[in-house]
């Protein structure tokens, strides 16, 4: 048997590297295309792999499915926030903030999971909030005139991002155990299926009444879908699912709050590529928070 805290590492790595591909592919065709195709790609795999398990034999809890369903609905609104902050970017920015899921679901695992956290699980928790607050935050103006803002519209995408996958992450562990990782991911995508095509044809049809940035950076308005920009986005389906069935067998085996966080290590690649491959700067408080996430993690993922 495969250590869980390796499987979920492996998943982090699988993860930043997707998400790097998510946000060139983002700025080709539009945040909301991408989730779309990528979403459609993943049930197709996600239900072929459950079907090959026995989903279909399989006695189910009608409560439990529903329940599963529901939190598709809510991954749905999650990737389109996560895609959103890619595309709006910095990259250097919003993936970190994202990945701080991480310690938000550990500490949600105690709560409901009764899970126990040490002192320095606890530091971590607050160490990661410390730094979510200085990447995503920016002062504007001097003294009384001095305010806090967001970094960038990306940010505020990414926050909704990171609250519902932090949520989800707790919560799905209770359909893997009931029936296995493949089963429960094959469902919840169902639910990501109907909610991102929904909001797609909405938006789409009132797309007249939506701000500029609506229309170009979520419906990709003035870029073509073209091949090259279809088969990037079929690839961030298929790399994201994948992942996603190494993180749910490392949930199926190891402590939530573990392997959350370790699962969330992935941007630690996209944030290389953004200074890299973008040429973004950080600002001193925003190193600083990247620092504070670190030192979060560490502290979060030492043993019990």
């Amino acid at each position: 048997m495969v250590n869980p805290l390796l499987l979920a590492l492996i998943s982090a790595a699988m993860w930043g590297f997707t998400d790097l591909v998510t946000s060139f592919v983002g700025r080709r065709i539009g945040s909301l295309r991408v989730v779309v195709i990528a979403v459609s790609t993943s049930l197709v795999l996600a239900g072929a792999v459950a079907i090959v398990r026995g989903a279909l034999t399989t006695d189910y809890d009608t409560t439990i499915v529903g329940a599963t369903l529901l939190l598709g609905v809510a991954a749905g609104i999650a990737y389109i926030g996560v895609f959103t902050a890619f595309r709006l970017g910095p990259l250097s920015v919003v993936s970190p903030t994202i990945s701080a899921y991480g310690a938000l679901a550990a500490f949600l695992a105690v709560i409901f999971l009764n899970e126990r956290l040490t002192p320095p699980h606890i530091a971590g928790v607050i160490a990661v909030g410390i730094g979510i607050s200085l990447l995503g935050m920016q002062t504007t103006g001097t003294g009384r005139s001095r305010r806090a803002t967001l970094a960038s519209p990306g940010v505020a995408f990414a926050l909704v991002g990171l609250l519902f996958f932090a949520i989800i992450t707790v919560l799905l562990t209770i359909p893997i155990k009931a029936y296995g990782w493949s089963t429960a991911i094959a469902l919840s995508r169902i639910g990501n299926l109907v909610t991102v095509w929904l909001i797609f044809f909405v938006l789409y049809k009132y797309r007249a009444r939506l701000p500029k940035w609506g229309r170009h950076d979520l419906l990709g308005e003035g870029q073509r879908l073209d091949r090259i920009g279809f088969a990037l986005a079929t690839l961030v389906g298929l790399g994201d699912t994948i992942a996603f069935f190494i993180f749910a067998a490392a949930l199926e085996q190891g402590p939530t709050w573990a392997v959350s966080l370790l699962s969330s290590l992935g941007p630690i690649i996209v944030v290389l590529g953004g200074l890299f491959g973008y040429r973004e700067r950080l600002r001193r408080p925003q190193v600083l928070g990247l620092g504070a996430l670190a030192a979060g993690l560490v502290l979060a993922t030492l043993p019990a």
